[in-house]
Formats: structure tokens, sequence, C-alpha cells
């Protein structure tokens, strides 16, 4: 179906004329109204895809129409005509929400290449819109799930620190706490603002992550053939998390600290200083004073980042949150893998509360996930979860201990699977992450063959 566009022009003549041209310029189906009241009569019946409106008319005029479009459409492409050429009328059209201001005559070629424009990117504004506010829901305080005293802590830090635009902030914890959600929470709980950037400070050498989050200017090295805007500016009145601070170099920990304390940086290769519209959050593993007593880290650098500091518990600190997030990654999985999988059986969720969770929330989540490729029956059950002892390097019972060869702590690790899963040779290869003809190898090579 052509995209309807409705005309409103006391001018009738005119109204009539316009819509002839547009016919003949463009795919459009179009109805010409002289009185606001009778095109708002004609939307509630059949709603249009644009709409040109003339800007002085008896009653209501060409502003008053625009905003009360735009309380019912927020999207639809508003175009306001005028036979006065003036900047303060053009302005107050579009602060109203106008999308474009147009003088008479119009020139209809142009009219028509705005108008298709305006109509093409709707349904690509409507969709970032839709996801900036699944990111809000997705993101705000309530997706940090428990009710343990830690977490209302940290939620009532993201509440605090949200409502400072320009603060900067330091999430410490242990791998896999959450430090990247408790980041985007203090994003989209603050006010509408930018965009929320994310750089991984120990992914990127110091040239490259110098380039990737301030820019840099045409010619400022040799394959930069033309100018680029860093991450800085790209968050503009948003949120930029440096996550891994603790292994910056040296010589960049001096750059940043500059930032911070100026509020202005250069791109690469360029002369002109620029304001740092973004506010800062910095995440790191690492014990950060350790790091300073050992010279690996500027201390004034440190005192400047851990001006709101937050340390993220683990998850064998709130235990009794296991469930509540162990139902939620259920309920995620379910959805994505499209099962109906209603409820983790009691022994299930026994087993995963007498694991200690050596990679905390992260390591629950893959857990579950794993778990739930393979639940069947609506239930999680215990032979779904993988043998959470071979999940750690570290835990004391995957530990073979002194005098143990290799070749023996293979043959033990893989008895101790078989029998995890009760012979069942195709779990307990997905479990050793090996193909059946591999896992028959080794128990041929290792005597395990019934």
């Amino acid at each position: 179906m052509p995209p309807k566009v409705y005309i409103l022009d006391d001018d009738l003549s005119f109204a009539k004329l316009l819509a002839v041209n547009l016919r003949g310029a463009g795919t459009f189906k179009i109805e010409v109204f002289q009185r606001a009241d009778d095109l708002f009569a004609r939307r509630a019946e059949e709603p249009s895809d644009a709409v040109i409106t003339d800007l002085m008319m008896p009653g209501m005029d060409g502003i008053a129409v625009t905003r009360r479009l735009r309380e019912t459409d927020p999207h639809l492409p508003v175009f306001v005509l005028t036979g006065q050429a003036e900047i303060a009328t053009a302005i107050e059209a579009l602060k109203a929400g106008a999308t474009e201001y147009l003088t008479k005559p119009v020139n209809v070629d142009e009219l028509t290449t705005l108008l298709k424009r305006a109509l093409k990117a709707r349904p690509l504004i409507e969709t970032a819109e839709s996801l900036e506010q699944t990111r809000k829901r997705d993101f705000s305080t309530g997706a940090i799930l428990g009710s343990d005293p830690k977490i209302e802590t940290v939620r009532e830090f993201v509440r605090r620190v949200a409502e400072a635009p320009t603060a900067t902030v330091l999430l410490l914890g242990e791998s896999g706490t959450g430090k990247n959600l408790v980041a985007q929470a203090i994003h989209y709980s603050g006010a509408p603002g930018g965009r929320f950037v994310e750089i991984n400070c120990a992914a990127l050498p110091p040239q490259l992550l110098e380039a990737e989050l301030f820019g840099y200017q045409k010619g400022a090295f040799t394959d930069a053939r033309e100018s680029k805007r860093g991450l800085v500016e790209v968050a503009e009145n948003g949120t930029v998390f440096l996550d891994e601070i603790g292994e910056l170099s040296p010589e960049f920990q001096a750059k940043l600290l500059n930032v911070l304390e100026s509020r202005r940086f250069r791109r690469v290769g360029g002369t002109e200083e620029l304001e740092v519209p973004a506010r800062f959050v910095t995440a790191t593993n690492r014990n950060l004073e350790q790091a300073v007593k050992a010279g690996k880290f500027r201390q004034d650098l440190y005192y400047r980042i851990r001006v709101a500091t937050m340390v993220l518990p683990a998850l064998r600190e709130i235990e009794g949150d296991l469930p509540v997030l162990a139902e939620h990654f259920r309920e995620f999985f379910s959805r994505e893998f499209k099962k109906d999988v209603r409820r983790i059986a009691p022994a299930a969720l026994s087993r995963l509360r007498a694991w200690h969770w050596p990679g905390n929330v992260r390591e629950l989540r893959n857990v579950i996930e794993r778990a739930m490729i393979f639940a069947d029956d609506g239930e999680l059950r215990v032979e779904h979860l993988p043998p959470l002892e071979s999940l750690s390097a570290t835990s004391p019972s995957s530990d073979p201990g002194t005098g143990v060869t290799l070749v023996d702590a293979e043959k033990a690790h893989i008895q101790r699977i078989l029998a995890e899963f009760k012979g069942n040779v195709q779990r307990a290869a997905e479990a050793l992450g090996i193909s059946r003809k591999n896992l028959w190898e080794k128990r041929k090579k290792y005597g395990l063959l019934d």
C-alpha cells in the first residue's frame, strides 16, 4: 500500500495543487483538509503515515497541530510549511516536534525526497527506541536480583550514583560478580541521555586503546584516511565503561588521569581540545591498593577513579539468593531455547547450593545454560547438570594431589564423570567436551571399557 499523506492548509487551492504535484513526483495516497478538526477526525478513523501542515491558519496554527500530533504519535513525520522564512518560527516549529520546516513556494522534488527519507527512517527510529526501552527494563536496578542486604546495598549505590551524570565510579569484585550489569544499571537508571559504550582495557594495546577511546584526526597515522570520533564522543551525555582498568599501561594511566582531571581531551593527531561529555565507570577484579604499592598502578589515578566505589559480593557471600538467580536463568533459557522447562528439581537445586561457585554468577549462568540444553519433561534435574567439580581447576575435589601423574589424573577424572552420568557415554562425552569416539579411545587406553 502507498503511504498515506494528509495535507492541511486553509488555502485549499494551494493544498490541492501540492497534492497533484506530490502524486506526480512520488507514490503517495494523499488527502487534503482545510480545517484542523477535520484532519484529526479523519486520523481517528484512518491514521496517516505523514502530515504536511501550513503554519499560519485561523484557529489552530501549524505549531499547535504539530504538538497535538506528537501527543499520540511521537514518530510521525510532520512537515510545516510557511510563507515567512523566519528563524524564530522555524525553531519554534522544530521544538514542537516538526520533522522539517519548509518555506513556500515549495520545491516539490525536495519535499518528495524528504518525505521518502522520513518514511524510511521511521521504523528504524521506532526500533531504536524500543531497544532503548528494553535495555532500560533489562538493566534497571530491578535487574540486580536478590534480597540479601549486600544486594540491596548495591541497588541503593546504583540509585545514588545514577543521579550524578558526571560521577567517576569504581566497581570492584571477583570475576563473574556482575560488574558489567551494575555499570549498565547505573547508566540506564539515570536521566535519559547518551549511549552506553564499553571497552575492555586488557584487550587492546595502549596506542589502539587511545585511538578507540579518544578518536583520531585524518592523517594521524598511516591508515587514518579520515577522522574518527572516539568512544568518549560517541557516548555524549552517556556512560563510558572501562572494564579491566587494572590492566592499563603506565603511559595510558597518565593520559586517562589527565582527561578525568581536566574533563577535556584531544583526538590522536589533533590539536583542538574537546569536552568530556560522559560519565566514566571503571571496573577490575584486581586489588588496586596492592597494585599501587607494587608500583603497577598510579596512586593519583586510583584516588581519582575511586570517587564512588562499590565492592560487589561473591555468590558464596549471598548464597541465600542462589535459588532466585538459578530460577531467573532457567526462565531466561527456557525462552531462549523455546523449551517448556518450568522448574528446577529440589535435588538439582540442592546440588547447586552445595557448590562453592568460584566463577560466581557467571559460572551459575553457564551451568544453567548447559543444563537447559539437555533438560526435558518440564524439569531441570540433577542428571542435566554438568559435574560441577570439573568446572574449576581450583576445586579441592579436582586436585589430584602431589605424586599423581597427569595420566592418572585424566583416568580418574574420566572414571568420575562416567560414574556421575551412570555410564551414559554420550552425556559423559559432552560433559568432558570431547566426542564419543575420543572418549571411547581414552576408555580403551585406560582399560575402562565394559
